[in-house]
This record gives structure tokens, sequence and C-alpha cells, in this order.
């Protein structure tokens, strides 16, 4: 059962009253971390479905997981993928070609896929591009998850 906890209003300014603030405290709330469970926190994981057919021409639905790279794993991985000079003129800080399967090779979690096993599903004929980008923006998604950056109304 939640119980409300009552902080201390500030002093009154301007001859105005404060409202006392009220917090609901419950089993889910958030609490104060440690910084031992900072340390210990665990990489980022993400499952999502792949939706297909089987042998049979029957839809099922397969399910990939991802596992985030750290900050240095992901920058050092966008530096090996330089844009080509077209790209990088278009503002692109990696080659789309050779950057997205390695991404999706190294947060690949289950299964587990190589460099050239990703690229293979990359050029092949029976992926489209949006299946494709769904494989790229979950790669993306679980490495980069926890941004937030709040939108800016301006008159």
């Amino acid at each position: 059962m939640p119980r409300a906890v009552i902080e201390d209003a500030p002093p009154a300014e301007n001859g105005v009253e404060p409202q006392d603030k009220v917090h609901e405290v419950t089993a889910d709330a958030p609490r104060f971390v440690t910084f031992d469970q900072l340390v210990a926190k665990p990489r980022r994981k993400l499952t999502f479905p792949i939706h297909t057919i089987d042998a049979d021409g029957d839809e099922i639905v397969l399910q990939m997981t991802y596992q985030s790279l750290t900050n240095r794993e992901y920058d050092e991985l966008v530096e090996r993928h330089p844009p080509e000079a077209r790209e990088k003129a278009k503002g692109a800080q990696f080659n789309v070609m050779t950057f997205s399967p390695a991404l999706v090779a190294a947060v690949s979690y289950e299964p587990r896929m190589s460099f050239e096993q990703a690229k293979m599903i990359f050029e092949s004929d029976t992926w489209s591009g949006g299946e494709l980008a769904t494989l790229f923006i979950n790669a993306q998604r679980v490495c980069n998850s926890g941004l937030d950056v709040p939108f800016i109304v301006r008159d």
C-alpha cells in the first residue's frame, strides 16, 4: 500500500505560502543507487521479433537478442567504417554499407553472428530494405537507449 511522504516546504517568498510537496512511495518506486550498483550494471539487452515464414509457408515469429556495446566499443566501430566522400558530403558519420552489418554482428547475442554472416544477410535477395532497417535500427537502439533529449519549444 502506498504511503505519502511530505517534505518540508521552503520558506515563504513575497508573502505567499508554498504548498507542501507530497510524493507517493510504492514498492516499485525508484530508489537511490549506490556506486557499487552503478559499477555492476549489466549491459543493456534488447529482444525483438523477426516476422517470416517457415518451409511450409506458415507465418512464424522468430526472436533475436542484441547486447549493447560500450561507449568506447561503439565509437571505435564507427571509426573503422568512415563514410565515403559522397556520404561525408551529406553529413554521414559512417559508411552505411559496411557499418550496418558490422554493428549488427557486434551486438548480436542470440544468435551470435560474425561480420561475414551479418554481411551475407545485408546482401541477401530475401531481406527487404525495411527488414534490414529493423536489424540496424534495433542495433543502434540497444547501444544508444537511455539518451533523453528534451524538445525545445520556441515561440
